[in-house]
């Protein structure tokens, strides 16, 4: 017994030799290089998809100074900034953020926070500012799309959608951070945007600001993603257009018949109706109605209608405007 012990002790010490040499030799023969990006070695990012982190907003408002050094995010560890979003930004195409934090001088508990999203193209940008929209918001003539709250202020410029959010609500605060926002737009080249399906929606009943764009699984339905919607209201009531640019008339047809298909797998019901557009169906779900149909490349529809003549009234105009 006393033999077998010895023996292991010695197989146990001589190992430990071996780990410990291992060792020496790595630390002698170290890489300066690899030394330098430990993490121990702190450096400043470089900014994610070409963002110049710092330049947005210089030369700053009278009183306004930073707070923080900007801090950049990709794709990767996004959700370490915004948990709990990061997969609306990730879905919709995002490519890189640059945040700073910024204090009122005069004003030790005031501070406002910049976030620059680069979202790769203008659709993209528009699809995260319209689906997260405020309903309190107060519309600038900064942009094309861009409105003020209380506390915060929100715009798209070209690629990026531009968040400056404060602390909480001051009256000393919406003159410095729509300077900012200015400054950022005069700061930043952007290209122009796009045509895209957001002028398609008849006006007639359309509810200002509604007009959203829905980047992936609208609806419910996997295969349903650029889906650009707005709101109505006939007679108290509020339903919904939609309407998407499909590759080829093929598509949309093809995809307006698999999402029928998915309304009647989770309790819809087929209802005969003479519709305008051919090959448009109407579906009664959880007592409301909706019609999908194609035109040419686009695949549309209504949702959320009170009753069947709301559901045609509403599917007519757009068909209208689509056929415009």
């Amino acid at each position: 017994m006393r033999s077998r012990q010895t023996v292991l002790s010695l197989i146990i010490l001589c190992a430990l030799m071996v780990i410990g040499a291992g060792i020496f030799l790595t630390q002698s023969h170290y890489n300066p290089a690899l030394l330098q990006k430990n993490a121990f070695v702190s450096g400043p990012k470089e900014a994610p998809s070409g963002l110049a982190a710092g330049k947005f907003f210089k030369p700053l408002p009278q009183g306004i100074k930073p707070l923080t050094p900007a801090e950049t995010f990709d794709r990767r560890n996004l959700s370490d900034k915004i948990d709990g979003k990061a997969e609306l930004y990730l879905s919709a195409g995002f490519k890189g953020l640059v945040s700073q934090r910024f204090k009122d001088e005069n004003r030790a508990d005031l501070w406002v926070e910049a976030f620059v999203y680069d979202m790769g193209d203008n659709q993209n940008a528009f699809s995260v500012f319209s689906t997260q929209r405020r309903n309190d918001g107060t519309a600038l003539d900064l942009a094309k799309d861009a409105y003020r709250t209380s506390n915060a202020l929100f715009l798209i410029h070209g690629r990026y959608y531009l968040e400056i959010i404060a602390s909480k609500a001051s009256e000393d605060l919406p003159g410095p951070i729509k300077i900012m926002a200015e400054t950022f737009i005069s700061n930043t080249p952007s290209e122009a945007a796009a045509s895209n399906e957001s002028t398609l929606f008849p006006k007639e009943g359309q509810v200002d600001g509604s007009i959203s764009l829905i980047a992936a699984n609208a609806f419910g339905y996997e295969g349903f993603d650029k889906i650009y919607t707005a709101q109505y209201r006939f007679d108290g009531h509020t339903l919904m257009a939609y309407v998407s640019r499909r590759k080829t008339p093929e598509k949309a047809k093809e995809m307006a018949a698999d999402y029928r298909t998915f309304l009647l797998a989770f309790g819809g019901k087929d209802i005969e109706s003479q519709l305008p557009e051919k090959g448009a169906r109407m579906i009664e779900i959880l007592d409301t109605y909706e019609i999908v149909f194609s035109h040419g490349p686009y695949l549309a529809g209504v949702r959320e209608a009170a009753s069947a003549d709301q559901a045609k009234t509403l599917a007519e105009r757009l068909r209208r405007r689509l056929k415009e």
